[in-house]
């Protein structure tokens, strides 16, 4: 674990860098003509006219050498130069931003109550092995994980937002437009971190460390989360850093289905207009915050694992 862990931290930056240097890239690997793509949208109904798609072209950049346009973009987007949205002529930074603020904090609701409602479940099942709670929390987490978010979000809207009309189906006004969409995401998440405290702890009960405490009278509160839990954390953080990456691309599904004006959403609509612009910038958000939350992950680890934190030093 901790060669790996100190391996994804290293190359973090590394991968960063790859993934600008391909969205730097998109308007080249995509095949799509960059000008047709401006005159599509700002023009719906114009004539691919030669001498329109030339001053487009000569507009965006695209009559330089690769190289030089390549150098040109990522000197634009170290100095904050984002550009424009082709379809609205918003600036693109102003437009990631806001969208970005209701995607993180989709994304940090939903890991913190999938890391607290995880672990209590494990602990709980973990305390009596066997028993009719244990067997009640590994069925629920069974068809949490085989529920995704995709197929979860609808179902909650047709109960909560349609049959009891206790909570809003779309939109984003307020702290009770995200209660659904968080309650999309931490079932799938909190499944495999309640499986592996669950799986850790009750194989932590049967040490003989445990067993002592146990019998010197410390009190089964304080054993179960201090000397039971505390050296299952490193197993379960790991676990959430690596179903993070993929939560974070569930996002962009459940701010679909909730018409959330988030990251994913933006990124969806911007593929969908070929809002060339929009898309690089979103893409290197979505990825920078994916790498982050994975990074933070591996961080915990260091701190809350002393064998981890030796083999750093």
């Amino acid at each position: 674990m901790t060669s790996g862990t100190l391996l994804r931290l290293a190359l973090t930056p590394v991968v960063l860098v790859g993934v600008v240097l391909l969205a730097m890239l998109l308007p080249e690997l995509t095949g799509v003509d960059s000008a047709r793509s401006v005159l599509a949208v700002r023009y719906a109904d114009a004539e691919p006219d030669p001498a329109v798609l030339a001053a487009i072209r000569a507009d965006l950049g695209l009559d330089r050498p690769l190289p030089e346009r390549v150098l040109d973009r990522l000197g634009r987007l170290c100095t904050g130069q984002l550009g424009a949205s082709w379809l609205s002529g918003e600036p693109v930074g102003e437009r990631i931003g806001r969208a970005f603020q209701v995607s993180i904090g989709i994304v940090v609701a939903a890991l913190v109550l999938s890391f607290v409602l995880g672990c209590a479940a494990g602990l709980v099942a973990a305390r009596r092995p066997g028993s009719l709670v244990d067997r009640a929390v590994t069925g629920s987490t069974r068809l949490a994980a085989a529920l995704p978010e995709f197929a979860l979000a609808p179902l909650l809207v047709a109960v909560f937002a349609v049959g009891l009309d206790l909570l809003p189906s779309s939109g984003w006004h307020g702290p009770h437009n995200a209660v659904l969409p968080v309650a999309a995401l931490v079932p799938v998440l909190a499944a495999p971190i309640a499986a592996t405290m669950r799986a850790r702890a009750a194989a932590m009960a049967r040490e003989n460390f445990a067993v002592a405490a146990e019998a010197r009278g410390i009190g089964r509160f304080r054993l179960w989360t201090r000397h039971i839990a505390k050296p299952a954390l490193p197993a379960v953080l790991s676990v959430l850093t690596y179903n993070a990456a993929g939560m974070i691309a569930g996002t962009a599904t459940v701010e679909v289905v909730f018409d959330l004006p988030g990251l994913g959403r933006t990124l969806v609509d911007a593929v969908i207009a070929q809002d060339l612009p929009v898309v690089q910038v979103g893409l290197i958000v979505a990825v920078a915050m994916a790498l982050l939350v994975g990074a933070l992950g591996d961080a915990l680890q260091l701190v809350v694992d002393p064998r981890t934190r030796r083999a750093a030093a």
